[in-house]
């Protein structure tokens, strides 16, 4: 293949990619890959390379092919010609382990890829880097460590005037914000993403961003808002067939639906979500979704949904893992042990959560406990104790809104007002 044959083909695949052709832009940097030395020493065929390596590499992880999109950034990383094309490639390989549940692997890439860009002063390797390392640690329940990177990475990426790094350190805060809940300012920066995505047409940043802003939406009992963002989502995401983010917007809309007690719609997108979270290997969507599975079942008084968080829990102690998942796992499990009656081993996993939900700084998960615990104290004191902190932290949540209606329908919501009317007339 000739030099201008390759410049042909990388420029179809970069039109394909524009017009939401995925799948053919792949097909190209295939082309080129397939009919190029690896070992060249022409300079020309060298970038080619190098270029249809990390542009096949992105499509794929967004198509939900995460291990052959690692592969090609590692092969991008052999194949790198210069210390700035290793920066790139470090912090991509570290961005795409942390999707496949790689956590040690995640981090260590990221950092070297920052301690490298830091002594060749490469500004935008260093804020990939720090956006890698951020995205990482708060997975692992990291929360304050990971909003640290990210507020560096995104004021780099400012000062670099590159839209698509905001775009993509904004949505990490905003998760970050949404993990804590503090809402208010998680929707401002989904909202601020969104906006970035629109700008550059990034079709995979918009539908996360959707999906995000959605599952706060849901978090607040706003399911109508929660609906129309995942619905436009799923369709974005359908019909570019980003199997990664189709599996993490039918996860929220079945629990979307749930919310609205559609059970049967409910449990076909969480079952959906099951499935495709499995075949693309994507850990971190299948225990969201494990989790979603046994809530959905418990609120239908489903004993047998108890499997489901048992596999959670079991999952989530394994080394490396998410201290976030095992809290849930444990707050579902014990919910199950408070239905068939075994009031004393649900305390107990409640507690181990309570724990483990303050460490990682949950504050919806950890409102759910105390209220969970106020229903099965024994002394009366003990029980309005759990129910005051529940309410404390509800009220936390909810006091930054500005939007009144917003603030009303989460305060207004049963799970909510069960809380809150527990508590003594003069409070």
């Amino acid at each position: 293949m000739t030099a201008t044959t390759r410049e042909q083909k990388i420029e179809q695949a970069r039109l394909a990619t524009q017009d939401g052709r995925f799948w053919e832009a792949v097909e190209q940097y295939t082309e080129v890959l397939a009919n190029s030395d690896p070992q060249t020493n022409d300079p020309k065929e060298k970038n080619s390379r190098l270029i249809s390596l990390k542009e096949r590499g992105d499509l794929l992880g967004e198509l939900g092919e995460q291990v052959a999109a690692l592969a090609a950034y590692e092969q991008y990383y052999l194949e790198a010609g210069t210390s700035q094309h290793a920066v790139e490639a470090l912090a991509l390989i570290g961005i795409r382990s942390r999707g496949l549940g790689q956590y040690g692997r995640s981090i260590t890439a990221c950092q070297e890829a920052l301690d490298l860009s830091t002594a060749l002063n490469y500004t935008p390797g260093r804020a990939k880097a720090l956006v890698g390392l951020g995205g990482t640690y708060l997975l692992q329940g990291e929360v304050n460590l990971a909003i640290n990177y990210l507020n560096q990475a995104n004021a780099l990426f400012e000062q670099l005037n590159d839209t698509y790094g905001q775009a993509q350190s904004t949505n990490q805060i905003g998760i970050a914000y949404a993990t804590t809940g503090h809402f208010y300012k998680a929707i401002q920066a989904f909202e601020n993403s969104l906006t970035l995505a629109r700008q550059i047409e990034r079709h995979s940043g918009l539908v996360a961003c959707l999906n995000n802003l959605g599952e706060c939406y849901q978090l607040l009992f706003a399911t109508d808002k929660a609906l129309d963002c995942h619905r436009e989502g799923l369709a974005l995401a359908e019909s570019a067939e980003f199997r990664l983010l189709e599996a993490d917007l039918c996860r929220n809309l079945g629990l979307d639906l749930a919310q609205k007690e559609q059970w049967p719609e409910s449990v076909a997108y969480l079952q959906r979500a099951k499935t495709l979270a499995e075949e693309i290997r994507a850990p971190e969507i299948y225990f969201h979704t494990l989790y979603a599975l046994a809530r959905v079942s418990l609120a239908q008084g489903q004993l047998e949904g108890r499997d489901y968080a048992q596999v959670l829990l079991d999952s989530a102690t394994e080394p490396g893992r998410s201290r976030w998942h095992q809290a849930n796992g444990l707050y579902a499990l014990g919910c199950y042990e408070k239905l068939a009656g075994n009031v004393s081993t649900a305390e107990e996993l409640w507690q181990r959560a309570i724990f483990l939900a303050h460490e990682t700084d949950n504050r919806v998960l950890l409102w759910q406990l105390h209220a969970a615990l106020a229903q099965i104290a024994q002394q009366p004191n003990l029980a309005a104790v759990h129910n005051r902190i529940a309410a404390e932290v509800i009220q936390q949540i909810a006091e930054p809104f500005t939007d009144e209606s917003l603030k009303a329908e989460f305060l207004g919501a049963g799970p909510i007002t069960a809380v809150l009317n527990q508590l003594p007339k003069d409070s």
